[in-house]
């Protein structure tokens, strides 16, 4: 355990948490069909923000390449 505490992001919408399923969804549209980070925020109804951290996290992306 690292100690850091996982961040649930809600939907702006339903005000329901984003599941995994969803995290999974957003990075395999942003990644094998292109579809931009503007485009998942407004369809997961969240800021484009919180899609970027969402989708680094996910991938285990760094700040330095």
């Amino acid at each position: 355990m690292t100690g850091r505490t996982q961040r649930r992001y809600k939907r702006g919408d339903t005000n329901k948490p984003i599941s995994d399923e969803d995290i999974y969804r957003m990075l395999m549209e942003h990644k094998y069909q292109r579809t931009s980070i503007r485009r998942l925020a407004q369809k997961f109804s969240l800021t484009e923000t919180q899609v970027r951290t969402l989708i680094g996290r996910r991938t285990g992306g760094s700040c330095c390449g």
